[in-house]
């Protein structure tokens, strides 16, 4: 079988994770390595027999890949996703897609236009659980939704000496909001859809945001209780509570286990799964075999409505970016 060749944007920490999991399969390779800084390149292209590419362009000539994973800061994200549609190439981008949702729209606008499929590697919304669940939501195992709780959170600022500095700038889009609220946002959305009001308030200093706590409310009265951290370890545990019952994930971003209980505190089933970056890759190359423009199980309505609350979140605390960063 001819093995999905794959082009890579950034050679950071979370490019060379990925690179090291989704080559395991025997399905995808590393083809191409670019970065701002060729000797990066050159060490993560080494390690897989790939290409160092000098320039961008070089990457996306014609015949070097099937697709591109783009694994740079926020703040340019905009430009090589373009880039990547410009060349024919499609692209899975890492999270936040973009820095704002006018970004994501142009984006998704030239995707369209000439046909060339980009996704968000929002790599939660393709685990086997968290499928799993949102099937098991769909079905109405614990009734009508009324409570999501969850939060992200890193000790960023504990180990800040030995980190890239891209989450501390507001030049890269920096902060937790994009970094890591993303995750509380986009699972909210996935079970619960766009909600009536946003409220958000957050620590704000060096131009960025150091934590945020955001509650969302729903016109049939559910709520969403989400916070995000660059300060600290805290839970990564998700509570869904419906009306029939409820469902808990210890880890609800990357799940291995959820448990389903009654409305009485009874345990009904567990969910076991895999986890990995494998199955967003895996799922992108399928769509892009199928001649498809989106993926569905990240579809463009669902990038573009998590990045408006994003927006309204920034908005609520006076969180902005540089007007270079901002740019769409």
């Amino acid at each position: 079988m001819k093995k999905f060749r794959w082009g890579v944007i950034g050679a950071g920490m979370i490019a060379k994770t990925v690179c090291k999991e989704i080559v395991k399969s025997g399905r995808h390779e590393i083809a191409a390595v670019y970065s701002r800084t060729y000797e990066n390149a050159f060490r993560l292209a080494k390690k897989y027999g790939a290409k160092a590419c000098r320039t961008l362009e070089e990457m996306l000539s014609p015949d070097s890949v099937d697709a591109v994973y783009i694994a740079t800061p926020h703040s340019v994200h905009y430009d090589n996703i373009i880039a990547c549609i410009e060349a024919g190439k499609p692209a899975l981008a890492e999270k936040a897609f973009t820095v704002n949702a006018a970004q994501a729209e142009r984006v998704f606008a030239l995707s369209k236009q000439k046909k060339v499929p980009v996704c968000e590697a929002m790599w939660t919304r393709f685990q086997p659980v968290v499928l799993e669940v949102a099937d098991a939501v769909e079905r109405g195992e614990i009734g009508e939704i009324k409570r999501f709780k969850g939060g992200f959170s890193t000790p960023a600022t504990w180990v800040r000496p030995f980190l890239s500095d891209r989450l501390f700038k507001p030049e890269y889009a920096g902060g937790a909001l994009l970094d890591v609220g993303v995750y509380p946002l986009s699972f909210s959305h996935m079970l619960m859809g766009v909600p009536e009001e946003i409220k958000c308030t957050a620590k704000l200093g060096e131009g960025i945001d150091y934590g945020d706590d955001i509650v969302l409310k729903y016109s049939d009265g559910a709520i969403a209780e989400l916070t995000c951290t660059l300060e600290g370890l805290r839970s990564f545990k998700g509570v869904i509570e419906g009306t029939e019952g409820k469902i808990i994930m210890p880890n609800y971003t990357r799940p291995k286990k959820a448990v389903i209980y009654d409305k009485d505190g009874r345990k009904k089933r567990v969910i076991k799964g895999k986890r990995g970056y494998i199955y967003e890759f895996d799922a992108f190359a399928d769509c892009v075999a199928r001649g498809e423009i989106e993926c569905r199980f990240m579809r463009e309505k669902d990038t573009v409505e998590v990045m408006k609350m994003m927006d309204e979140c920034r908005m609520q605390s006076g969180l902005r970016y540089p007007q270079k960063v901002e740019k769409a």
